[in-house]
Order: structure tokens, then C-alpha cells, then sequence
């Protein structure tokens, strides 16, 4: 098959593209000296119907943007493909680097590209299905962690229950829309400000995750969606293994901050700093508690108290060299 210069992009058509469980193909509508592109592309819950025409925007670094018509469980949404040389690039998410998908050119001949459609539009259908019953499970790996409900046009309700966010019952979420994400806020424990939970749900892709800033990082929290729905009395026993976990967690952190504080606070002439001339430098570590610090033996000893009982706040002890 011969190829033809599209314009002003500078793309020659046609090729494929394979990566990350994408299959893709960009044609020139009507063959050689066309007035356009389409673009056919089919993943695992979204794609397009057929090959569709494409917007074609040159990037000043030499790329070139496609932005084009797909379909997911919720309808229409509108994609854009980075194409650069051999390689295209497909952003699912808002925050840089996020929810990326890569490809990489691959001969016709050896793409399935009837196989791929059919995948994605039974995939797609089964999706629809999915997002009109509104229930999804929260998972990380092999665990369970927490429960979405879409009701509607009535706020979702959230379920969360691991060692770093309880809700005590289902709770109704506020949710909005940046791109092909939803933002779904909800209260949860701990708050130490009446700040709340959020998670960033990709709808394309089915993952969640609770973001710390505008910037993705490693230390993120990151779910998948997985129909389904909690059965009568999970939510009781995961809670209160979750509870469990955290109360572990905090004693080993709280504790172990404790004793570092004890050996700065403590002065040569066995007198001990108070918390206020250390909160400073230690606040953060012992957020949501109540600290003081007195004289013990040789040494200093440490009052730790949670100043509002709640999800991984619930310490009350006193730390002793």
C-alpha cells in the first residue's frame, strides 16, 4: 500500500499504532490529496465507532495533535492523540504525566484492526451497563477498600475503609468534572483542619486516585474501579479491620517520634524544653494531638493525646526514656 503526504501535518498515512492495550489507525480521508484525517481507536471501555474524522493540530515542537470523537460507558468525550515520529502519545488524565497511554507505529499488516474494534465495542457495551447500575468497589490490588455509588442525578455516595481513611458510614459526595475525570469530595477521617477526602476518578480508565497536589507523585494512593457492590456486613468487618491496622500503625509512629522528641527537649542541666519551644520543628509529625513535655528521671518524658478521637488519632499515653 502506498503512502501520501497529508499536508500541512507532515503525516504519512496509512499507519498504525499499537501500546498499553491501545490499537489505533490513522487513514487520509478519500486517499492521496485529501482535505483531512480520520482516526480509528479502540481500547478496553472506550473508543470510537468506526474511523472518524480528526482535527489536526501541528505543535510548534514539530508534533502533531489529532482530536477526534470517542465513546465511553458515559457517552461521547472528545480524545486527543500526540503523534511524533514513531511514536504517539494518548493523555486520559488532567495532571501532567497522568494516565498517559504510548504507542508505538506498527505495520498494517500485522494489526488486527476488526478484532480491536469488535474488543472495544463489547467492551463498551458491557461499560454502558456498568455505569447505569452506578456500583463500584474501590480496590488496590487484591483488597477491597471502599465503595462508590452514582445515583443520578443525585450525589454519589462514598464508602472508604484502609489504615489511612475511615468513613464511619457511607457518606454523599460533592462531585465535579475536569476533562474525562471526576472529582468526587467527601468528609472522611482523619480531618484535622475540616479538610476533606478527594479522589480523581478517570473514567476512561476506570482508576481513582487521592491526590496530594496539582503534580502526580509516588506517594499517591491509587484505586481501580471494579463493578460490584459491598454484600450486607462487609463494610462492619472491613472497618474494623481498617481501625486495627491504622491503631497499629499509629502507635508504632507516634511512639517512635515521641522518644526523638525527648532527646532534643532534653538540656544539660536535666531541665527539659517545653512543647512550645519544640512544636516548630515537631508539629507536623504530632498534627492532631496534644503534646506536653516534664521532667522523668534522667530524662524527659512526652504526653501524647489525640485532641479529637478519630480514625488513626486516637493515641493517649505517656512516653517515658
Amino acid at each position: 500500500m502506498l503512502a501520501c503526504t497529508v499536508g500541512s501535518s507532515g503525516l504519512e498515512t496509512p499507519f498504525a499504532l499499537q501500546g498499553d492495550g491501545v490499537t489505533a489507525v490513522v487513514t487520509s480521508e478519500g486517499g492521496c490529496g485529501q482535505r483531512g484525517l480520520r482516526v480509528g481507536l479502540w481500547g478496553e471501555g472506550f473508543g470510537t465507532r468506526g474511523e472518524v474524522l480528526a482535527d489536526v493540530v501541528p505543535d510548534e515542537d514539530g508534533s502533531t495533535w489529532l482530536h477526534f470523537s470517542v465513546y465511553t460507558g458515559l457517552g461521547e468525550a472528545v480524545a486527543a492523540l500526540r503523534i511524533e515520529g514513531d511514536s504517539g502519545l494518548l493523555p486520559l488524565g488532567i495532571r501532567p504525566g497522568e494516565h498517559e497511554l504510548r504507542l508505538k507505529k506498527t505495520a498494517l499488516k500485522d494489526v488486527d484492526l476488526e478484532g480491536a474494534a469488535a474488543m472495544s465495542a463489547e467492551s463498551q457495551a458491557k461499560a454502558v451497563k456498568e455505569w447505569e447500575a452506578g456500583a463500584f468497589l474501590l480496590r488496590q490490588g487484591e483488597d477491597t477498600v471502599g465503595e462508590i455509588r452514582f445515583r443520578g442525578d443525585s450525589p454519589p455516595m462514598v464508602t472508604l475503609f484502609d489504615k489511612w481513611w475511615l468513613t464511619p458510614r457511607p457518606v454523599e459526595a460533592a462531585v465535579s468534572s475536569q476533562g474525562a475525570e471526576l472529582l468526587i469530595a467527601f468528609d472522611v477521617e482523619p480531618s484535622l483542619q475540616g479538610e476533606g477526602g478527594l479522589l480523581r476518578v478517570n473514567l476512561p480508565l476506570r482508576q481513582a486516585v487521592a491526590p496530594i497536589g496539582d503534580v502526580p507523585v509516588d506517594a499517591e494512593r491509587r484505586f481501580d474501579l471494579v463493578a460490584g457492590a459491598l454484600g450486607e456486613g462487609d463494610f462492619e468487618t472491613a472497618s474494623a479491620a481498617a481501625q486495627r491496622e491504622a491503631d497499629e500503625m499509629e502507635v508504632a509512629a507516634v511512639e517512635s517520634t515521641a522518644k526523638r522528641i525527648a532527646t532534643q527537649a532534653r538540656q544539660s542541666d536535666g531541665s527539659c524544653l517545653s512543647w512550645e519551644a519544640l512544636e516548630e520543628t515537631w508539629g507536623v509529625m504530632l498534627a492532631g494531638y496534644d503534646v506536653s513535655l516534664s521532667s522523668h528521671g534522667d530524662g524527659c518524658a512526652v504526653t501524647v493525646e489525640a485532641a479529637q478521637v478519630q480514625h488513626s488519632r486516637r493515641y493517649r499515653g505517656l512516653i517515658v526514656p
